[in-house]
């Protein structure tokens, strides 16, 4: 409003008066954060998503930063005596790509993705997932957090990243953590017994485990020597067929294999656990922040290593695919011209008089398709530029990146994409000429696999909030998949009420004609008369986060009775929307929620010169209809 008291000059005035007070917008109510490792973890450099939670809406975008799914290992494939596919056993390591695509499978939506580390890590580790949990802090929009690549952590790593969740949903008091079970604890009696009893009302948790026949990327490589005829071990899928044109595709895929595994093992002797540019970055940050001149060194050494491990893949029967021995050799000649800019880039920097460079020299014996590149002594060509010789030297950095940037994309394509291209290539191939490699390829991406449910829950959360609302309790509903292990009666009473701790645990139930459901609804507070029900407890994060983020604009306002009746009537008009849909229960709307603020009602003076404005809220939220009890009885015949 106009402030009448700044008027001074003569004339007429433009006065808008707020007659309406302001809404209150419902914040998201399924935005669930994943926490767990990936393939990658690259936006705009490699690994610069690491522990960095980022919003994605489809699998898309989680493949185009995070890559895709773990490839799992094949220990056993079984052929029966008509030499037809008869079964397969399949090791998982990571769950956090599967879980998102049994999200989206079962109604999710918008997610995070906090990627704590690469499948190079080899297995979870706590600290790692704690990381992810810690970085979510900063973040308001997560609703859910979950971390399925922790289900197969050891000892009680698990609750303890639980317990951490808890604490989180509590601070902040916008999120809840949906927990997994370890696979073997159906009863989830270790999980009652190590997940405490503090902040179990932000707690949800579901058993068992769910099966689901998800494909799987498997090739040729993944299964070689692992098959049986009957029980026995088969010497090679040649003696299937008198097809010699697939009996030389089979060859080739041998050779392939052979040479990704020896490519794989001489870049990890390389590089660990980094990749290629990763490692680099890591050398020349070294470099810039210490100017020592043997970091500086260390970097031209890395670059001949690279180097040495192609000359040693070069190097005379290496390679066993024609195909890949001349992506090779092409490869080489292609880093010629680079290496040799990198060489004379030595000889400018030992040219410098007190640069105390001392040059780096390549290790190894170069095959002939490196022209003597690598053993030359170098030019100096005077390319390094600057006032003072600490500026010439740390011209040098981007001079060596547009060299080392060159050889990583030439390498990359050359050799890393080549072989995974010829082998895809060749597996095609023999899919179409040869049925029985077909028949194992889909025998075995129709094995079902064991995941923890926390995926499918969430978007079982997403799905049931966009059709019915948070309000809803999430159960009675379908989903995808068969559950790991079948409940008695008495073992399903155990695990809906508690009667020692209270700790709810949800259980996934088959019914014959309806197939697999969500059949429970409780939080981990299941003895608790206020939060004992799922929906209740993210209703009212609903409720109490869309109106926080409302009330923000009326800090330091005047603290008097006409902020009290613009705020009162904001909340009520949201509850009224609300009532009016379902969520709250009463034949009125005095009968379903209050809203309180006032001198004498909520404040004392006290309270107001202290600068506190309190306002009371108090609604009834429906409750699930939980147990449904029919009551007959025999009646007098009337007439």
């Amino acid at each position: 409003m106009l402030n009448l008291t700044a008027i001074k000059t003569p004339g007429v005035y433009i006065d808008e008066v707020p007659k309406f007070p302001p809404s209150i917008a419902a914040v998201e109510t399924a935005i669930p954060a994943f926490i767990g490792y990936t393939e990658k973890a690259d936006m705009l450099s490699p690994g610069d998503l690491l522990n960095t939670p980022t919003r994605i809406g489809s699998i898309a975008d989680y493949q185009l930063y995070f890559g895709g799914a773990a490839k799992p290992v094949v220990t056993e494939v079984q052929l029966d005596l008509n030499n037809q596919f008869s079964s397969a056993k399949v090791d998982y390591q990571w769950f956090l790509y599967d879980s998102l695509r049994l999200f989206y499978a079962n109604g999710g939506g918008d997610c995070y993705i906090v990627s704590v580390g690469l499948y190079t890590a080899g297995a979870p580790v706590q600290n790692d997932i704690q990381k992810g949990i810690d970085a979510l802090v900063k973040y308001d929009e997560p609703t859910i957090l979950l971390f399925p690549d922790a289900a197969t952590l050891a000892g009680t790593a698990l609750y303890d990243l639980q317990v951490s969740a808890l604490k989180q949903c509590d601070e902040l008091k916008d999120r809840v953590g949906l927990f997994d079970l370890k696979r073997n604890d159906v009863q989830g009696t270790e999980f009652r017994d190590k997940i405490g009893i503090n902040n179990l009302k932000y707690g949800m948790a579901y058993t068992p485990w769910v099966q689901v026949a998800l494909d799987k990327n498997i090739l040729y490589a993944d299964m070689v020597g692992k098959i049986k005829k009957a029980g026995v071990l088969i010497a090679s899928l040649k003696n299937f067929t008198p097809d010699t044109n697939v009996q030389k595709v089979i060859d080739d895929l041998d050779n392939l294999a052979a040479d990704s595994k020896k490519i794989r093992q001489e870049f990890t002797t390389l590089l660990g656990t980094d990749s290629l540019d990763s490692l680099f970055n890591k050398k020349v940050n070294k470099f810039v922040l210490s100017g020592a001149a043997a970091d500086l060194q260390d970097v031209f050494k890395y670059l001949l290593d690279i180097a040495n491990t192609v000359n040693t893949l070069d190097t005379a029967a290496t390679l066993k695919n024609a195909d890949m021995v001349t992506n090779l050799k092409n490869t080489v000649i292609a880093l010629k011209d680079r290496y040799t800019n990198l060489i004379n880039y030595q000889a400018d920097l030992k040219a410098l008089p007190t640069a105390g460079y001392t040059t780096q020299t390549f290790s190894g014996i170069a095959t002939a398709n490196w022209g003597g590149v690598l053993g030359a002594a170098g030019t100096a060509n005077n390319v390094l530029t600057g006032p003072t010789e600490k500026a010439k030297i740390l011209s040098v950095i981007p001079l060596v990146q547009n060299e080392f940037y060159a050889i990583q994309s030439t390498i990359q394509a050359g050799i890393l994409d080549a072989a995974s291209i010829l082998e895809k290539a060749k597996n095609d191939a023999l899919a179409a000429g040869f049925p029985l490699f077909k028949s194992i390829i889909a025998g075995i991406n129709n094995t079902s696999m064991a995941l923890p449910p926390s995926g499918s829950i969430a978007g079982i959360y997403a799905q049931v909030d966009n059709a019915r609302g948070v309000w809803k309790a999430p159960a009675n509903v379908s989903i995808l998949g068969t559950p790991d292990f079948i409940y008695s009666n008495s073992e399903l009473n155990q695990l809906n009420v508690d009667v020692v701790s209270g700790k709810s645990i949800n259980a996934i139930r088959a019914f014959t004609g309806k197939g697999t459901l969500v059949y429970g609804a409780r939080t981990l507070a299941g003895n608790d008369n206020e939060w004992r029900y799922v929906s209740v407890r993210r209703f009212f994060n609903m409720v109490e986060e869309s109106t926080k983020k409302a009330t923000l604009q009326f800090v330091f306002e005047p603290n008097d009775a006409n902020t009290w009746v613009r705020v009162q009537a904001m909340i009520e008009n949201f509850l009224l929307t609300l009532w009016r849909q379902g969520a709250l229960q009463g034949a009125t709307p005095d009968k379903a929620f209050y809203v309180a603020v006032g001198l004498g009602k909520t404040m004392t003076a006290q309270d107001i010169l202290n600068g506190f404005m309190i306002v009371e809220i108090g609604m009834a939220a429906v409750r699930p209809a939980e147990f449904i009890i029919l009551r007959f009885s025999h009646i007098l015949p009337q007439a």
